[in-house]
């Protein structure tokens, strides 16, 4: 089965350097949409070391495309996002007192997608667990299947969760639900999932592709600019005001925001060229 396969119809495949990833990007009326898909379905899509390594490649690689809107992180297979790291590479990969290139591209890939300038969502179906789960609460927006589930199995292993999964993960639910998902390493049904904030977006299985096409159009339908602003502004609480002030000039000086203002006059939806 190639790449272009088990992306979206049209959707134009892009080379992540990873076997087991599949990313790309197909064009809609109202901008691009990234794709980045976790290709091992037999094994709960488990990522291996390159797999790792490839998610900051593909990652950079999607930000960088012209007029991108959204980039959706997905699971192939309908059965898990992803269900953690490959742990029979553990013992020849992940071992030492200063760790490894694994833990290296570990934090590496939480990272590419937490500052990503663009936008992210992550679907989820079925399990969400350790790695996948710190991929998941690295992105902005979470949509889960209803019988999703989370955890981080990290003490069983006698890892520790790497720092800067654990702080997205903190800054999510608050630090004492994270410590009780870390120290207990309890797997957590939907239910729990969305009452604690994991999850933004529940819905059943019928209608998962209905609602992740429609919040992919709600999102991208919005102004970039503007929401790369937003999103800048609430990732970094410590920016300094000149550079905050900037960005808010920016959305003011823009096309979009004059396409903006004519459109609600007009009343009609705008069209923003994320100018």
């Amino acid at each position: 089965m190639t790449s272009s396969s088990l992306l979206p119809q049209g959707a134009i495949a892009i080379d992540p350097k990873a076997a087991r990833l599949v990313a790309g990007y197909e064009d809609t009326p109202t901008g691009k949409i990234g794709h980045l898909r976790f290709n091992l379905p037999e094994k709960h899509n488990v990522i291996d070391l390159g797999g790792w390594q490839g998610i900051a490649i593909a990652m950079q690689k999607l930000a960088s495309l012209d007029d991108i809107r959204l980039i959706i992180l997905r699971g192939i297979g309908g059965r898990a996002f992803v269900a953690g790291a490959d742990i029979s590479q553990f013992e020849e990969v992940l071992a030492g007192p200063e760790g490894t290139a694994f833990d290296q591209a570990t934090v590496a890939a939480f990272d590419a997608i937490a500052d990503c300038p663009i936008p992210t969502l992550a679907a989820i179906e079925g399990y969400c667990i350790g790695g996948g789960l710190g991929l998941a609460v690295a992105c902005d927006l979470r949509l889960a299947r209803d019988d999703a589930r989370f955890g981080i199995p990290a003490g069983k292993l006698g890892l520790a969760y790497p720092a800067n999964a654990t702080h997205h993960l903190s800054r999510l639910v608050g630090a004492a639900h994270a410590k009780r998902i870390i120290f207990t390493a309890d797997r957590l049904s939907i239910d729990e999932g969305e009452r604690i904030g994991l999850v933004q977006h529940r819905v059943t299985a019928e209608a998962f592709e209905s609602e992740l096409d429609r919040l992919a159009e709600t999102i991208c339908a919005m102004a970039p600019m503007s929401l790369q602003a937003s999103k800048f502004i609430l990732d970094h609480p410590e920016a300094d005001a000149a550079t905050v002030k900037k960005r808010l000039a920016d959305c003011l000086a823009s096309d979009d925001y004059a396409e903006g203002r004519q459109a609600f006059m007009q009343k009609r939806a705008p069209v923003f060229k994320g100018k």
